[in-house]
């Protein structure tokens, strides 16, 4: 959604609440795509003068992630709480000397579909589980051992002895 600041900027302590949905169905990032489940996002923008604006955002969004260890589906809840000044009479080489892009602000056009995005990002959790002590998925077999065990031969080798296993593979009965 696009919100114009303009005639806020226009109005002495103008105030302005919007309530937001994240439009897209799919929140995709570079590496994987997550179905959106639940989204709810309140703007607020007060005109505190001398074309200095002040916005707050909040809101959460449910993501369906897969699990870091056995890929199955998890309902991850991201809440943004977010409070900011806007000062459009900074020129844009001021705000990148500052490091203070604001991609998601073309002039008083306020784009929130790229605010939500950014935050998204930003507030993405470093690791997915779906349960504290989820066990993964078999590394031979692909299966899940959260329910069950697999049939695979588990027992580890001490890599040294490799070149002994082979020697008891090529004189192995067939």
């Amino acid at each position: 959604m696009l919100i114009d600041l303009h005639e806020l900027l226009q109005e002495a302590d103008g105030v302005r609440k919007y309530h937001v949905s994240y439009e897209k169905s799919c929140f995709k990032t570079k590496g994987m795509s997550c179905p959106v489940k639940r989204n709810t996002f309140c703007f607020s923008f007060q005109n505190q003068g001398k074309k200095h604006v002040s916005f707050q955002c909040d809101g959460i969004i449910v993501l369906e992630m897969p699990c870091d260890r056995c890929l199955e589906p998890v309902e991850q809840t991201i809440n943004i709480d977010y409070f900011k000044d806007l000062d459009f009479n900074k020129t844009p080489e001021e705000k990148i000397a500052e490091l203070d892009e604001e991609i998601y602000l073309d002039g008083t056009i306020f784009d929130s579909e790229v605010f939500i995005e950014n935050e998204v990002l930003v507030n993405l959790p470093m690791k997915v589980l779906c349960s504290p002590d989820c066990k993964g998925i078999c590394n031979r077999c692909g299966a899940n051992l959260n329910l069950g065990s697999c049939k695979c031969n588990n027992a580890e080798l001490d890599p040294r002895m490799s070149k002994i296993l082979d020697v008891f593979h090529q004189f192995k009965e067939v």
